[in-house]
């Protein structure tokens, strides 16, 4: 029988009270007994305190000035207590069995520095559109050299070995909106990645995602630290 891991869930949040709650509960619906939620607001200035008050006894809830994402996460990170962490942006959703399925994963393959799967496009009310099969490869090096052709990897999709982050260090706050692609080329460094080909995560578009208001060539400064991590590629 598969051992149960504790797995600290982080979801950061900020004024989207009209998804928050569906994200927590696509956590809460989830069939793995071992986990601790963090939900870590913003700064939001809409009703997502308001929103997340019902679910109190079954989240820990923090509340932060604005710093943006890599901040939220970091704070949700040295609170964590669990052997993986995973991040769930807050207008997507977790798909039934995403958690246990990926603790048996990094349990058979405890040398896996994180995961990741393929995930739903859903729209703003949840109805699923498409799926993406993300592309995989084992070998470290053509991992590498393709995410340089840009990141296929969906943030929400991943867990994180703890062990793992406390090396390689936590998310870039510098790094504004490619702080998951710069931390995943510092994690294949030290560690190689799983995949699993299995639609588990909800991935939502709806119109004011985040990734809709980046500047061009705001991959860079992740580039460069890239290039700079495997000067031979």
């Amino acid at each position: 029988m598969m051992t149960m891991p504790k797995v600290s869930v982080i979801i950061p949040t900020y004024n989207y009270a009209q998804y928050v709650g569906i994200a927590v509960k696509s956590v809460l619906d989830q069939n793995y007994p071992n986990m601790e939620i963090f939900v870590v607001d913003d700064g939001s200035t809409d009703q997502t305190q308001e929103i997340l008050m019902p679910f109190i006894p079954w989240i820990h809830y923090y509340y932060k000035d604005n710093g943006g994402t890599a901040s939220a996460l970091n704070l949700g990170l040295a609170v964590a207590s669990g052997k993986y962490v995973c991040w769930l942006s807050s207008d997507d959703i977790f798909l039934a069995d995403k958690v246990a399925k990926q603790v048996c994963l990094m349990e058979k393959e405890p040398e896996l520095g994180f995961s990741y799967t393929s995930f739903v496009m859903i729209d703003g009310a949840g109805s699923k559109q498409y799926e993406v099969h993300s592309p995989f490869y084992s070998d470290q090096r053509v991992m590498v050299q393709k995410l340089m052709e840009g990141c296929f990897i969906n943030g929400s999709s991943v867990m994180m070995r703890k062990s793992a982050l406390d090396q390689v260090g936590y998310f870039d706050e510098s790094m504004a909106t490619v702080h998951d692609y710069e931390l995943w080329f510092r994690m294949l460094r030290s560690y190689p990645c799983g995949f699993l080909d299995e639609l588990l995560l909800g991935y939502r578009w709806h119109g004011r995602n985040g990734s809709l208001y980046v500047p061009a060539n705001y991959t860079e400064p992740a580039l460069k630290k890239a290039r700079e991590f495997f000067p031979d590629l």
